[in-house]
């Protein structure tokens, strides 16, 4: 078995994305009125945002351009692209497409498309004269049923030739099969994700997204047992908190991907009646990371869809005030 690796600094990190309103909205002045607030934001205990999970978009997605880029992100905050949002766009119309497929046009066309990050990560670091993307999020789709380990394998391993310094690859752990329930994802499990990288380089990790394990395990004890597994591996790399619910809520109905906040009542949080987020399961998740993880945060969304930008920023505060006040409790 690998040594856990020392205990790291982790890098504050909201996704700030799936939070915010759309770039489209109002001409795009509430995105822009929303990544201002952004780089004001603090948590509880004085420390600011430091990295963002930037999304892959599809093909056209203002987020893409290096000149917006570079009006709406903090000069200061390091990006986690994550390719999760072209990913999940592309299986809806090809279901063998992703890392690791395998049908090796699907495979390839996986591979193209985190090439783009690659292109973009040098692009911003050109253009900010140091590095600006130091993670790159992938996922292991479409998953068991018509992809493999050995697929996955060979397409990191292309990955791991570019020339993209400064940037660790995160194989983000989205829900895997379970008999007898429907997936959301159903990518590839955990342990094939390990079992994938456990001889790379450590510049390749494990990431977990704590409402998605909860929905693989149908439990709020799985996100505790698969963050224990990345760090009893040496691989966790990111830990990051989204809710899950088991009844019916304004996000969707039971066991639903929707990134519903944590519940913590008395605050604007207490929105999220139903989330099986709480204080305590925070502060377990927190405990079983060991302090291994280098990406930790916040990745929630609000209910209505149409909440006003104060709102949206109070929320992304009170998220990373939850995380930063249940690491205290550990130390």
């Amino acid at each position: 078995m690998t040594m856990p690796s020392p205990t790291v600094t982790p890098r504050t990190t909201l996704g700030a994305y799936a939070l915010g309103p759309s770039p489209d909205l109002d001409d795009g002045r509430a995105d822009a009125a929303f990544y201002d607030g952004l780089a004001e934001l603090t948590t509880t205990d004085g420390h600011g945002i430091d990295a963002l999970e930037l999304p892959l978009d599809p093909e056209g997605s203002p987020r893409l351009e290096l000149g917006w880029l570079t009006r709406h992100l903090h000069p200061s905050w390091d990006l986690m692209v994550t390719a999760v949002p072209r990913t999940m766009k592309r299986l809806s119309t090809q279901p063998a497409y992703g890392l690791a497929s395998a049908d090796e046009d699907a495979r390839r066309a996986a591979v193209a498309d985190i090439a783009v990050v690659r292109d973009l990560a040098r692009a911003l670091a050109d253009a900010s004269g140091r590095v600006r993307v130091t993670a790159i999020e992938l996922q292991s789709a479409p998953g068991s049923t018509l992809g493999s380990r050995d697929a996955l394998a060979r397409s990191i391993d292309e990955i791991l030739a570019w020339d993209v310094p400064g940037a660790e690859l995160v194989i983000e752990h989205c829900d895997a099969p379970v008999d007898g329930q429907q997936p959301v994802k159903g990518f590839l499990t955990l342990a094939d994700e390990l079992a994938v990288i456990r001889d790379l380089p450590d510049t390749v990790g494990i990431g977990i997204n704590w409402g998605r394990s909860a929905i693989e395990g149908r439990s709020a004890a799985t996100p505790i047992e698969h963050t224990a597994a990345a760090v009893a591996a040496g691989r966790l790399r990111s830990l990051i908190f989204s809710g899950a619910s088991d009844v019916t809520t304004p996000w969707g109905r039971p066991w639903s991907d929707a990134h519903i906040p944590a519940y913590v009542p008395g605050t604007v949080l207490d929105m999220a009646t139903g989330s099986l987020l709480t204080a305590d399961a925070t502060t377990a998740t927190l405990a079983a990371a060991a302090g291994q993880a280098r990406y930790v945060g916040a990745k929630v969304t609000v209910r209505p869809t149409d909440t006003d930008v104060p709102t949206r920023l109070a929320v992304a505060r009170a998220s990373l005030d939850l995380v930063a006040s249940s690491a205290a409790v550990l130390r």
